[in-house]
């Protein structure tokens, strides 16, 4: 076996045992900057304002970034919309719940996911196609119908699916290296002998 071969052998060992830390650390990794974000733009620090730019630029590949779709903290908007937020944030949440439900918690029926997805479906497609629908309750207890969405329903439906996505997939990904690692350690099968040739 050569050097190359047992590091990835042993580099697939790590992978199997600390999958789940991995992907809660780099989604911690991921957040911290929509944070940073707008307290670097807040300390007017020349080098924080620049670093706070190429964050914004970075960001701008996964979301449109709308200030009127976005949470504002020290006076500055994050650097995601506030749904996009609530999807990382939620399924963070969901890896870190799953450190403890992670022998009791099984994959589940992609039905129930979906039925999950649909909140946010609704909310984002009525807006995006100008549907009025009901997204608030006025002071008589009367219906709020609008054609579009307000952060706290992007925070809700965001969160629902993040959190249904990490409990929908961790299962799966979990399933897969328990498959793997007891396919190691089942032992090699021994070749048949034959006896002696007369």
């Amino acid at each position: 076996m050569s050097k190359y071969d047992r590091y990835l052998i042993r580099f697939g060992t790590i992978l199997m045992d600390h999958w789940l830390t991995m992907i809660n650390v780099a989604l911690l990794i991921f957040i911290a900057p929509i944070l940073l974000y707008p307290y670097f733009m807040s300390t007017g620090n020349p080098t924080l304002v620049f670093i706070a730019g190429a964050i914004l630029a970075a960001y701008h590949t996964t979301c449109h970034q709308l200030p009127e779709r976005s949470l504002f903290i020290f006076g500055y908007q994050m650097a995601v919309c506030s749904r996009c937020f609530a999807i990382y944030v939620s399924f963070l949440a969901g890896g870190i719940l799953f450190y403890f439900l992670r022998s009791r918690l099984k994959p589940f029926n992609i039905i129930y996911y979906i039925i999950l997805c649909i909140p946010m479906a609704i909310d984002g497609f009525a807006q995006l196609f100008g549907v009025p629908i009901p997204r608030g309750i006025g002071p008589g207890g009367q219906l709020i119908w609008t054609e579009l969405s307000n952060n706290g329903l992007r925070l809700i439906t965001g969160g629902i699916f993040g959190l249904g996505s990490a409990l929908f997939v961790l299962p799966y990904m979990q399933k897969i290296f328990d498959m793997e690692e007891e396919a190691h350690q089942q032992p090699e099968p021994v070749p048949p002998t034959t006896g002696p040739q007369e």
